[in-house]
């Protein structure tokens, strides 16, 4: 899409005519990318190559690379939810609407619910009663989805916009591989600007866990009950990770690493690596603090 296609329906000033294919934040990864940038702190971010437009305001216009397509705004970030929003009403930027699919061999509980359009379900998943599956999810083949999961759902998108809230539309999806296992009463949240929420091949997620929008699963990894994953963060393969224990929003954990119980990480795991604690350090540094810090009895 051009940026000059939006003028017609919305109050934008394109200063400089790009093309976009998607938005998102200056971090994501996805191509020809369409941001906001009001803060001076993340010019640099622009350099992407996967970048392709940007929003900004007049006071940063002339830092701005003459590649990327321009729009001027007193309020960028009011303007590029406006834009997310419009999308997400009016087109199909982000993905066209089609009669739900699922296959002949799958197990749909007649409790269930999978919504009439934009899911696909694959040969031999199951569903346990009261499981919900919403639109944009596409699940693969010999997927579990036990009771009272839902998975597609909108997730917690409050963004301050000047002197109000406003909850921020979902227009991505979930995409689940074949033989995950979702257990009891988890949600799994869609990607908020396109692209998928992704958990990979035979991963298990235990009883009560959320998986934000946009979150990466590897493969074979165990996620325990209770785990709460936030917004964008990725997960390698083989990656364990303990009850109760939170990841934090754009956290890296490598492949193999594991996250003991109620740890809480707030920044990347190595691969291989063991982490403990609040915040998460590594574990052998958390039991040689414990054993510097224990009690004695008294005596």
């Amino acid at each position: 899409m051009l940026l000059s296609e939006l003028e017609p329906v919305l109050p934008i000033t394109v200063a400089r005519d790009g093309q976009f294919r998607s938005l998102g934040f200056v971090d994501h990864d996805a191509d020809e990318l369409l941001v906001a940038v009001y803060e001076g702190r993340y010019l640099d971010r622009l350099q992407k190559p996967n970048i392709s437009c940007v929003i900004t305001s007049e006071r940063l216009v002339d830092r701005i690379p003459s590649r990327l397509g321009l729009v001027i705004d007193t309020d960028p970030k009011t303007r590029f939810y406006t834009i997310h929003d419009y999308l997400c009403r009016h087109t199909d930027f982000y993905g066209p609407s089609m009669v739900s699919r699922i296959a002949e061999s799958a197990r749909v509980h007649p409790a269930s619910y999978v919504a009439p359009a934009n899911v696909e379900i694959g040969p031999g998943t199951m569903t346990e009663p009261n499981a919900t599956i919403l639109e944009r999810t596409r699940i693969g083949a010999d997927v579990i989805i036990r009771a009272g999961t839902v998975v597609g759902a909108e997730g917690f998108g409050a963004v301050r916009l000047s002197d109000r809230q406003v909850h921020v539309r979902h227009g991505g999806s979930v995409e689940l591989a074949d033989q995950v296992q979702i257990l009891s009463n988890c949600t799994i949240v869609r990607a908020t600007f396109g692209g998928a929420t992704t958990i990979g091949r035979e991963t298990i997620v235990n009883a009560q866990s959320y998986v934000a929008h946009n979150v990466r699963i590897g493969k074979r990894c165990r996620i325990a009950a209770g785990v709460i994953i936030a917004g964008s963060a990725q997960i390698g393969d083989d990656v364990w990770i303990g009850p109760n224990a939170v990841i934090s929003n754009s956290v890296r954990i490598g492949d193999g690493a594991s996250v003991t119980l109620g740890a809480v990480v707030i920044r990347d795991v190595a691969p291989g690596e063991r982490v403990s604690g609040h915040f998460a350090i590594s574990h052998r540094r958390f039991l040689e603090f414990l054993a510097r810090s224990r009690y004695d009895d008294g005596g």
